[in-house]
């Protein structure tokens, strides 16, 4: 590396520090933008070479200002930490500095590469890891090469840099065999203010409310919710009955209707806490499958209808607000729930309705009057719960499905949605069904949750995203809940449409299911897993000679002809005069082809010579290998010599780049 590069080796490993900070998803754009303007008025100081000693009182003022501006915002210690880091390093950066101030850098890199490590578990973070490791090792070996090469004679030489990649894999197998057999331990730093994040700002995704006014169109979310692992044995993977019970998963059911907004309510009864099932393997007639449930906010857990119970849960379930189950402590990391359900049974069990609760459920204020007319216009006989429930169910299923929202900003978004347009996403068709049915008197209610995702052949489990975030109608028939859907079926582009996923994407979300499941959540009971299985089939192994047939004999007997053949090549296959025909100058010829090779015709004395006009130091023992090869050339002195002066000169010119000529 030329040394006008190599001051840049300092900048690197905390630029690598930001990208890695950035690929978490954990910070906001301004703060990404905030991270990485110290560290890019350093690079532009360091391409003027502009020296800002005079000013370093103002600058550390100017430091200690920021600090205490970013802290009183309110944003949090830890977000404040990272933000003084990032401008302290770029500080350090734009200021001249020496060894001591260089392993500052580094040290300060790490720390800003570690906040973003315990952030995150995507494998898609270990490219970052393995970058941030080589930048790391060439900017320790950078300043290890330059004190020793204070003492060297001659011209100075750049380190090996080379050979990096090797003590990086090095590094790598060393941590992947310490990772197998240490003990477990889990310190749970994920931020927990910062997860799920990306599930806002008008992308797809689970909401404990629903709002027909003010909306943007919704952009797709690929965040994955969930992986539903049906339990081997129950039949095939496309089975339609396995699916049984999955189509909808429920979330927060939402009662309260405040203008065009829907709200969870006070007066909805809790879910019951599913009990706990003394063995994993289902019994007859009931489905069974591990719900592999990453981190949210919220806390919501997914479940299907005809619920039983469930295997017992990691962390303890708590019962929530809007009829839903959560987390009864933030998740920091995926966590697996066997789930047992009965397809049969997919009404939500809860006592009669009382007179009260019958009044709020089939409310309609005067401004959601056209979901009136709609339903007389849709359904205009007098029907029982469950005919009128499908009349209106298919009549809003021939509308048209769409992300753009074209009614969020009419005054009156449900009136312009029925009235005009007549297409929308699955919130617009379910609020306005729920409100029809409560125009005719049937209590009827939205419930927020998920479609069952597609199915990942290659990791054997349905991925659910937060573009398979939907709503559909609750409404009250006969003592119980009954399930409608009036969402036309969305186009294969849109969010709640994602099932077609290409090749490459269904192999990076396996990857990302088997990081999650064998790295991330690697424990203890997995390692003795790993020794019982190591210690039984070393147990049941057993060496047995078995004479190699005569294909294997032919293939070894061409192998070693063709060895032997490319080890004589010299003799039968003579090379061309010059440098190239003497074994002994192989190590220099290797080490010099690119730069400085043999001309065509030249002697090998006069390609040592002209080396040394490159390198006059090396003039004298150039021409002393020029007369040992001499010698041995034309049997004036034994085999040896020029072979270990050729070797020696070798290493003298490793890492040479030319400056002229």
């Amino acid at each position: 590396m030329a040394l006008r590069w190599q001051r840049w080796l300092d900048h690197l490993p905390l630029w690598l520090a930001w990208g890695a900070a950035a690929s978490t998803g954990v910070y906001d754009p301004g703060e990404i933008s905030l991270m990485a303007l110290p560290l890019a008025a350093a690079a532009v100081v360091e391409a003027l070479r502009r020296d800002l000693s005079p000013l370093r009182r103002w600058l550390e003022a100017g430091a200690l200002a920021f600090f205490v501006f970013d802290l009183f915002r309110g944003r949090g210690i830890f977000p404040v930490a990272i933000h003084t880091l990032f401008l302290l390093a770029g500080l350090r950066l734009a200021l001249p500095r020496e060894r001591p101030q260089r392993r500052q850098l580094l040290l300060m890199g790490f720390l800003l590469f570690l906040t973003s490590a315990v952030s995150t578990t995507d494998p898609d973070f270990l490219a970052w890891t393995v970058a941030w490791l080589l930048a790391a090792m060439a900017s320790l070996l950078q300043q290890s090469w330059e004190a020793s090469a204070i003492l060297r004679p001659g011209i100075a030489q750049s380190p090996p840099y080379r050979k990096t990649p090797l003590w990086a894999l090095g590094a790598f197998a060393f941590g992947s065999a310490f990772f197998l057999v240490l003990p477990r331990i889990s310190l749970g730093l994920r931020p927990v203010p910062f997860l799920g994040l990306s599930s806002g700002f008008g992308r797809a995704g689970l909401s404990d409310h629903l709002d027909l006014a003010g909306q943007g169109p919704i952009q797709p979310n690929s965040e994955v919710v969930l992986r539903i692992i049906p339990t081997p044995g129950l039949g095939r993977a496309r089975d339609p009955g396995r699916t049984a019970g999955l189509g909808l998963l429920r979330g927060v059911v939402l009662e309260s209707v405040q203008g065009f907004r829907w709200e969870v309510s006070g007066d909805t009864p809790e879910a019951p806490l599913p009990p706990v099932l003394a063995d994993i393997r289902p019994p007859g007639g009931l489905q069974q499958a591990e719900f592999f449930l990453s981190p949210t906010p919220r806390g919501i857990l997914p479940l299907p209808y005809g619920l039983v119970g469930t295997q017992r849960p990691p962390v303890p379930l708590r019962r929530g607000s809007g009829a839903t189950l959560r987390w009864r402590y933030p998740t920091p990391r995926t966590l697996p729930l066997q789930v047992s359900w009965r397809p049969d049974q997919g009404e939500p069990a809860e006592p009669r309705l009382g007179p009260v609760r019958w009044a709020q459920l089939t409310r309609l204020a005067p401004e959601l009057d056209a979901a009136r007319r709609w339903s007389l216009r849709l359904a205009p006989q007098i029907l029982p719960a469950p005919d009128l429930a499908r009349t209106l169910e298919t009549a809003l299923r021939s509308w048209r499905y769409t992300l753009d929202n074209p009614s969020g900003r009419a005054a009156n978004p449900l009136e312009d949605f029925l009235d005009r347009t007549q297409a929308g996403h699955c919130e617009y068709f379910a609020s306005a069904m729920a409100l029809m049915l409560r125009a005719r008197g049937v209590p009827a209610r939205v419930v927020n949750g998920y479609r069952l995702g597609p199915w990942i052949a290659e990791g054997g489990y349905y991925r659910v995203s937060q573009n398979e975030a939907h709503s559909w109608v609750e409404y009250w028939d006969q003592g119980a809940w009954h399930v409608a859907d009036p969402t036309p079926a969305a186009p294969a582009t849109s969010a709640e449409g994602s099932a077609g996923l290409g090749l490459l994407s269904r192999w990076a979300d396996t990857l990302r299911y088997r990081w999650d499941r064998y790295v991330v959540r690697f424990s203890d009971q997995d390692q003795q897993a790993g020794l019982g299985w190591l210690r039984d089939w070393l147990s049941g192994w057993s060496w047995r000679w078995t004479p190699p047939g005569r294909r294997t004999l032919a293939a070894l007997g061409g192998i070693s002809a063709l060895w032997l053949l490319w080890r004589t090549r010299a003799r039968w296959w003579p090379g061309p005069p010059g440098p190239d025909r003497i074994k002994a100058l192989r190590p220099l010829l290797a080490r010099l082809r690119r730069t400085v090779p043999p001309l065509a015709g030249e002697t090998a004395r006069a390609w040592l010579l002209r080396l040394g006009d490159r390198r006059p130091e090396r003039l004298a023992a150039l021409a002393q290998l020029a007369d040992a090869v001499d010698a041995e050339a034309y049997g004036e002195a034994p085999q040896g010599p020029a072979a270990a002066l050729a070797r020696a000169e070798a290493e003298a010119w490793r890492g040479w780049r030319p400056t002229s000529r």
